[in-house]
């Protein structure tokens, strides 16, 4: 009797483990994806800014994408507060990257 249950225990914590461990790796998959969508929007605008021949420089802040139409102000998927119009899109090895405040 005492064996089953050491032996339904452990079923129990193996299972709970598995389904945890699971859980948590599909949370951080869906914060860095979410990251990556916003990034992705604001990249994208100072993409269409640069072709429309808007944005001279090729290091710009969000406030300038916002006032000239090329963006939207972004939520930060974690802390769920707007990105600072202050943060900065640069381009970096014919990439452009933001970097959120």
């Amino acid at each position: 009797m005492k064996s089953k249950v050491i032996v339904l225990v452990t079923f129990i914590v193996v299972v709970f483990s598995l389904i945890a461990g699971t859980a948590y790796k599909v949370y951080q998959i869906h914060q860095k994806r979410s990251y990556m969508v916003v990034e992705k929007r604001i990249v994208e605008g100072a993409i269409a800014c640069i072709h429309d021949s808007v944005c001279k420089d090729e290091d710009m802040s969000l406030g300038f994408l916002i006032d000239k139409g090329y963006a939207k102000e972004e939520l930060n998927p974690q802390t769920k507060l707007y990105y600072s119009r202050d943060s900065l899109i640069k381009k970096e090895n014919q990439t452009f990257v933001f970097y959120g405040v």
